[in-house]
């Protein structure tokens, strides 16, 4: 790895602890009752997600009313991601069957947000996260939007030119629970466990039902 690479990181982590220590902080503070979480941060009140205006792999809009009426789980990654993106989406594929004996409107619908819209098309998209589960959707839109919205939601994004022309895109791993009403309820870092997932999932759908 070069220099470079390695300053690059380092700057990622070190501004990846510090959004997420701020958007933590606040979610602690602004708890005031609620379910006992096995790993996942509670975020109670929740929290209006930031604006977005995206397009899901079938070319459509996606908006805040594309995340309202059922719950959500958001992922960032990208297609061209060599580990850590397939191993997390692999890894939320087992969590939906694992919650396979829920009601059709209490699982959740898990989404890809691409920090890589300049190479994830629609049709991209379409072909990586049905590989997954049939029942996935990915989005990606205008970078900058999409980047600011990732920032906004304590995911900051540092792209790395290379010398023949390539690039990587680094990012955190984290998972962000989104209720009914289209808002952050819950979201969780990593290490991730399926099992984990799946009760602190249950927990939350018990605690906030849809007519709240």
């Amino acid at each position: 790895m070069s220099r470079a690479k390695t300053i690059g990181l380092a700057a990622l982590v070190g501004i990846v602890a510090i959004a997420a220590g701020m958007l933590l902080s606040r979610a602690l503070l602004d708890r005031s009752g609620g379910p006992t979480l096995a790993k996942a941060t509670l975020i109670d009140p929740a929290r209006p997600l930031p604006p977005m205006a995206f397009i899901d792999e079938q070319g459509q809009p996606f908006g805040p009313e594309q995340l309202r009426g059922h719950w959500s789980i958001l992922f960032f990654g990208f297609t061209s991601c060599p580990d850590v993106c397939p191993t997390t989406l692999a890894l939320l594929a087992q969590v939906e069957k694992k919650l396979a004996d829920m009601p059709s409107e209490q699982r959740p619908h898990i989404v890809l947000v691409s920090v890589d819209p300049k190479r994830d098309t629609p049709e991209r998209l379409a072909q990586y996260v049905k590989s997954f589960s049939p029942t996935f959707t990915g989005i990606t839109g205008e970078q900058d939007a999409i980047h600011e919205f990732a920032l906004k939601m304590g995911v900051p994004v540092a792209i790395s030119e290379q010398p023949d022309g390539n690039y990587t895109v680094d990012h955190s791993a984290a998972i962000f629970v989104v209720d009914p009403n289209g808002a952050l309820r819950a979201l969780s870092s990593t290490p991730h466990e399926v099992p984990i997932i799946a009760e602190d999932y249950r927990a939350l759908v018990a605690a906030y039902p849809p007519s709240t």
